[in-house]
């Protein structure tokens, strides 16, 4: 009776109870919260009324169970290199021991029961027992002890990394300062003492280190981000962002300064967005950067695309289609005319299948030109043509819409446009296909299905698209199990109902996770695959598009087609031993 009664008590009675607060302390942090929407806790932390372990114990006491000390707790590697990481990392829990049917985790939310279920169902453990950890220390596990990525230049002197590394410049540098020359900062910042800090060897070396080392991890962006009293350097690998490198404050101006050399871009700006690229060779090998630079509360931020093309597949087969879908998808984009739309979020590899597709229907017979923002890669023979604003004459700037308005008179062939973002360049597009081209695009949606509704939403009649459209496609990329990590996994029947599917049919497959290694940075995994729903745009689908269908209507007509479903194609990735379990978990959950 003694812990029921505690567990309804609040945590400020408890807290007082525990002498770790006072009534005064507590009142004053009550008449404060209406307006922060904050945990109690949390304001009293900040009051500095007490301590975060002070109340994590109290909140022990309040939900009844154990409070435990990580800073003391030896911690299973074996064990947690078995659960998935981005579980882990979703529900921001530490594993620290297992029985035959249950396993013992540290959290900080022991409210949240979808956690606990979406645990069960993906380590296939009957039950689950916790106990209470403060945030800070299971945080602190997770992004700098369990997955921070080794980063495999630590060792090697600075000198072997940059003696083969030259940065090549739109511009020559000498022309950049001169073109600043005579031009009023504007700000109290004095343009040869920012240029001077910038040109330090140290400050050169370490931005030239974080590129180089972004590249050899195979990153796809580069983040500096400014906080209150660091920076920090994080790079975004197989599509989740690592913590990498924290570096003094002092170094900011100097960093930014110095990449905005490099980029072309004004020095003295302070407080206005800016872009930019720059190259740079690495053993006779051309890399793009694009630069774009945020001012914030705590200086400007930085985030750099490493535009690598000697990383990019342009190869249809090696995207990770199955082959029935290539097959459908190798057809539609071989018709004389047409629109192929590409659907699905920012990241997901759509430009990549659109440039694999130009490259295999590209010839010397057929004249392709593009419309983009902006152009990823040059593919040659093809006209790619980048969007662009002026800010001081609207007239001269260059939209998707009027681009694709001149590329029409250019006697096409085939047509890529970059996005549709609105009812003009929509409209355009949609006619172009009507009138004998074969259009490619993509768009913004969550699904292939739910390209119809978004044209749609924009204002398209629904039976001049239907008229134009002759294949959808949904996309999503997921994350490959390190194959020099490779470990297969214990199959258990909760394991089979989180992936749907018969433990009779479960058994007849090997599944696999990566342990880490050095070739993965630790994570068990490399590279991405793709993920496509492919749907053939077939007469009587047309007619029931034209019809208004509903959404619901269409993908029951679909789904008696046997159309794969995004999550269908994970599915059987995770079951050939490409993808590991948690990848179609995170899928399932619209991440």
């Amino acid at each position: 009776m003694a812990a029921e009664f505690l567990k309804r008590k609040r945590i400020g009675e408890i807290l007082i109870e525990m002498r770790a607060i006072t009534q005064e302390q507590l009142d004053n942090a009550l008449k404060r919260q209406p307006a922060t929407r904050r945990m109690i806790g949390e304001i009293l932390i900040e009051d500095k009324a007490l301590n975060e372990e002070t109340l994590f114990r109290g909140l022990s006491m309040q939900h009844g169970i154990e409070f435990v000390n990580l800073g003391n707790a030896e911690l299973n590697s074996d064990l947690i290199r078995q659960i998935p990481e981005s579980l882990i990392k979703t529900y921001k829990f530490i594993p620290l021991r297992k029985e035959p049917k249950s396993l013992t985790i540290a959290v900080f939310d022991p409210t949240n029961n979808k956690m606990f279920d979406s645990i069960k169902m993906a380590t296939g453990f009957m039950f689950i027992k916790w106990v209470l950890a403060t945030k800070s220390q299971i945080l602190h596990i997770i992004n700098e002890v369990l997955y921070r990525p080794q980063n495999v230049l630590d060792n090697v002197p600075i000198d072997d990394l940059l003696k083969d590394v030259k940065l090549e410049f739109t511009k020559e540098e000498n022309l950049f300062t001169e073109s600043f020359a005579n031009t009023a900062p504007q700000s109290d910042l004095n343009l040869e003492e920012l240029k001077r800090e910038s040109d330090q060897t140290s400050i050169v070396t370490l931005v030239h280190k974080i590129i180089l080392d972004a590249v050899k991890m195979r990153a796809s962006d580069i983040h500096i981000e400014a906080f209150e009293k660091i920076i920090q350097v994080r790079y975004r690998i197989d599509g989740i962002l690592y913590d990498i490198l924290p570096v003094e404050k002092a170094a900011q101006m100097a960093i930014i300064s110095r990449i905005k050399i490099m980029s072309n871009l004004d020095i003295t700006e302070r407080f206005m967005p800016q872009d930019g690229n720059f190259k740079l060779r690495v053993k006779n090998q051309h890399i793009e950067f694009r630069v774009a630079i945020l001012p914030s509360i705590y200086g400007q931020n930085c985030t750099i695309r490493v535009l690598d093309a000697g990383r990019v597949n342009l190869d249809l087969k090696g995207l990770g289609f199955h082959d029935d879908d290539l097959r459908i998808f190798e057809y539609n984009i071989g018709k004389p005319w047409g629109l192929c739309l590409l659907a699905g979020p920012t990241g997901s590899g759509k430009t990549t299948t659109l440039y694999s597709a130009l490259s295999l229907i590209n010839s010397r017979q057929k004249k392709i030109i593009t419309v983009e923002d902006p152009v990823e890669f040059k593919i040659p023979g093809v006209h790619q043509m980048q969007v662009f604003e002026n800010k001081n004459d609207a007239n001269r700037s260059l939209t998707f819409a009027r681009g694709l308005r001149a590329i029409l008179r250019l006697d096409p062939d085939i047509i890529l446009v970059g996005e549709i973002r609105d009812y003009e360049t929509a409209e355009i597009t949609v006619k172009a296909a009507l009138t004998g081209h074969m259009v490619f695009s993509t768009i913004h949606a969550n699904t292939a299905i739910e390209t119809i509704n978004r044209l749609e939403n924009i204002g398209i009649d629904p039976y001049l698209y239907a008229s134009a459209l002759c294949l959808l496609v949904g996309q999503r990329l997921v994350r490959k199990i390190c194959p020099h990590c490779k470990t297969e996994i214990e199959r258990t029947p909760y394991l089979a109902a989180s992936l749907g599917i018969e433990m009779k049919e479960l058994e007849s497959h090997r599944l696999y996770r990566g342990a880490g290694c050095k070739h993965c940075n630790n994570s068990g995994f490399r590279d991405r695959t793709g993920l496509y729903e492919v749907i053939e745009v077939t007469p009587d689908l047309r007619e029931m598009i034209g019809q208004r269908r509903t959404s619901m209507e269409l993908t029951t007509f679909l789904r008696k087609r046997k159309v794969k479903t995004l999550s269908e194609c994970c599915l059987a990735k995770v079951l050939e031993g490409e993808v590991p379990v948690e990848e179609y978990i995170m899928i399932n959950m619209g991440s």
